[in-house]
């Protein structure tokens, strides 16, 4: 999907690469979700930042995982119970990499929705992961306000919130999780019905046009399946199944996440993956351009 895709979030064939989606930034060498940790992401070249969304007590949209400070910060406490000007004060950087804490006390701040989408201009993905029934419709009206609903998709943990984000904004959304769920249940029954359908004699996909209400009784409300391979003993992401979500008329984008190995990242390319969450977008970005430079034969 990420070489024909009508969506430009999804679209990469400008870059002739799945999406290299960093995951809260450059999150394995500078503290998650901080300026930095993007920047670093972004001058790296990744096409996608990902980031977490959380409301505060004065309900400003701060980038922050976690219901509470206290994994990362010095303070203990849910980020609904901080004002922004309290949570300002916190050091971002204070629990990162024990027992060196190298970035405690360089002055690493939780940052606002505003303040990241507004300083870098690439596409982000959004996911809610506040679970106050109020974000949804705010966060529609934010980013409405902002102007940056061509280069964002929106997901969560949370079904709840994305179907209550769908009725306040047409930004396109990722699967939640029933809808994974949902999805991986009738393609992996349909599969196994309609192999010859799925791969043909030479491993392509055949010709017959079908759609999503074909198979699904409806039209999808997402655009994407953001998942890991597997779960527990499911394993969600195989070959047959990104083939079936490329089939013209399904269109489905097919993105795993965390993936922070080499030999996972070659295995997915070859498997035909439409986007990677990765903590690692330096080698993310290394493999991909090495893969490149031996399929054209370059040195």
């Amino acid at each position: 999907m990420w070489m024909r895709s009508i969506l430009p979030f999804l679209n990469n064939s400008e870059k002739n690469r799945p999406l290299v989606i960093a995951h809260r930034g450059d999150s394995s060498n500078i503290p998650e979700n901080t300026i930095q940790a993007f920047e670093d992401a972004f001058e790296l070249g990744v096409d996608c930042l990902e980031t977490d969304v959380h409301i505060t007590k004065d309900n400003q949209f701060v980038l922050f995982h976690d219901d509470a400070v206290d994994r990362t910060t010095e303070a203990k406490g849910l980020i609904s119970s901080f004002n922004l000007s309290e949570l300002k004060k916190l050091d971002a950087g204070y629990r990162f990499q024990p027992p060196n804490f190298p970035f405690r006390g360089q002055g690493l701040q939780i940052q606002t929705l505003d303040e990241i989408l507004q300083k870098f201009s690439i596409r982000f993905n959004l996911d809610i992961k506040d679970k106050d029934p109020k974000v949804p419709e705010l966060l529609a009206l934010k980013l409405k306000e902002m102007r940056v609903e061509d280069r964002v998709m929106v997901g969560s943990f949370h079904q709840g919130q994305i179907k209550r984000f769908r009725k306040f904004s047409d930004i396109p959304t990722s699967a939640g999780p029933k809808e994974v769920f949902k999805f991986w249940r009738v393609v992996k029954k349909w599969i196994r019905k309609h192999q010859s359908i799925i791969i043909g004699e030479n491993n392509h996909i055949n010709e017959e046009k079908f759609s999503q209400k074909m198979i699904f009784g409806k039209e999808l409300p997402y655009y994407a399946l953001q998942i890991p391979e597997g779960y527990y003993f499911l394993r969600f992401i195989t070959p047959e199944l990104i083939k079936f979500a490329h089939i013209e008329g399904i269109d489905i984008s097919i993105q795993v996440w965390t993936i922070n190995d080499e030999k996972d990242i070659r295995r997915f390319l070859e498997w035909g993956i439409d986007g990677i969450f990765t903590d690692k977008p330096k080698m993310m970005l290394e493999t991909l351009n090495s893969l490149r430079k031996n399929i054209n034969g370059e040195h």
